[in-house]
């Protein structure tokens, strides 16, 4: 964060908690996925919606 060199063991660290992470994006539940689509199409809507609605002013 401060540009200072990393030492080994801040390195490690680091690629511990990146690799905990994918594993963590890896073993996301279906529902989960279904929810970002379902709000996914409630803000594709919404900007049509708004888009149309700015087009009649």
């Amino acid at each position: 964060m401060s540009g200072a060199k990393e030492t080994p063991r801040q390195k490690m660290i680091g690629m511990m908690y990146l690799v905990y992470t994918a594993l963590l994006a890896m073993n996301v539940s279906k529902d989960i996925l279904d929810a970002f689509d379902t709000v996914n199409s409630g803000v594709q809507t919404t900007n049509i919606t708004l888009s149309n609605q700015i087009d009649q002013k």
